[in-house]
């Protein structure tokens, strides 16, 4: 049982945000404008923030493994979303000391903290649906190191350091969603070519719409109930064929996809190097990926997922939009 008391609205006051350009960053931004809430994002290129944003948003500048800077950015923050992230391969260094930067600057302030999550830590799924009570048997360099970030966050917010929302989501898709595996299929299907799946197509998996990732925190940072716990946060089932193809669909061409196997991902590097940090993940491709979020719902009977088709449509919108990815 959690001893941190100061469970008042915390949304009212600042919302900084780490990695505002990346794709739960830029979501949680524009969902904190669209509310009207006070907001400064938090930006390695100044200039692209300042495009990606409007203007009633402060964009600033802070090298995350600074700890002095951290702390003067938290200074007065109500709410802090740790949205940043690095290349996998800089996991264990970076992101273990960036999150302790955070927690020092939080704890300063008494500041919300929202860790944005996923079932890395929980290893290979031992049943289906995995419920926030799965065992964390992590088999992932990427799964332990997320364990260890966890456990200390958990430890600060008993100790009432901190307050602390954690909702775990599955893969993410849709707008500034660019990473070299989902970004990759809206590319692809836009730019007539063959998009790639590692593992097993046609296992049942999970796909969260980055702006319903941000509707939910936002429900979950405005109900003080929900602080100090763990939520799932998904999307309807569907196998990896059937939502790639609904890509292809909407763009109106045939649907194109090429299946994987581990194997030849490791002999041929057929994905860059970071995609490749995914091999020790292949269990999530190759194994069903079925998350339960009947916590969430549960507690918000209201909220409702964005229809696939629907998200696939605006994502391809965002994307014929921005040339730049």
């Amino acid at each position: 049982m959690s001893i941190y008391t100061d469970l008042g609205d915390r949304s009212e006051g600042k919302n900084l945000v780490f990695g505002s350009t990346g794709a739960y960053g830029y979501a949680i931004v524009r969902e904190l404008e669209k509310q009207g809430k006070e907001v400064l994002a938090v930006c390695r290129d100044l200039e692209k923030g300042r495009r990606m944003f409007s203007k009633s948003t402060e964009t600033i500048q802070v090298d995350i493994m600074s700890e002095e800077q951290v702390l003067r950015a938290c200074q007065g923050a109500s709410v802090v979303y740790a949205g940043h992230n690095f290349p996998y391969s800089d996991w264990k260094l970076n992101y273990v000391r960036s999150m302790e930067n955070i927690m020092k600057g939080c704890a300063k302030n008494h500041s919300l903290l929202v860790f944005p999550g996923n079932v890395y830590g929980y290893g290979r799924f031992k049943y289906l649906p995995v419920d926030e009570n799965h065992p964390h048997d992590a088999i992932s360099r990427k799964g332990i190191i997320r364990n260890k970030i966890e456990s200390e966050l958990m430890e600060g917010h008993k100790r009432g350091k901190f307050n602390l929302i954690i909702p775990r989501f599955a893969d993410f898709y849709g707008p500034n969603v660019t990473n070299d595996l989902y970004g990759a299929m809206f590319r692809n299907a836009i730019n007539g070519k063959t998009s790639i799946w590692p593992g097993n197509a046609d296992m049942d998996h999970q796909f969260t719409f980055i702006g319903d990732a941000a509707r939910a925190t936002m429900e979950l940072v405005d109900n003080a109930t929900s602080h100090g716990q763990v939520f799932h946060v998904c999307g309807k089932t569907i196998s990896a064929r059937e939502f790639i193809s609904k890509i292809y669909l909407n763009v109106g061409s045939k649907p194109r996809v090429r299946v994987v196997p581990k194997s030849l991902i490791a002999i041929s590097g057929i994905l860059n190097s970071q995609a490749m940090e995914l091999l020790e993940l292949m269990y999530e491709y190759t194994e069903p990926y079925v998350i339960d979020d009947s916590k969430f719902k549960g507690l918000f009977p209201s909220f409702n997922y964005t229809d696939y088709d629907d998200g696939i449509r605006q994502t391809l919108q965002w994307y014929r939009m921005n040339k730049s990815w």
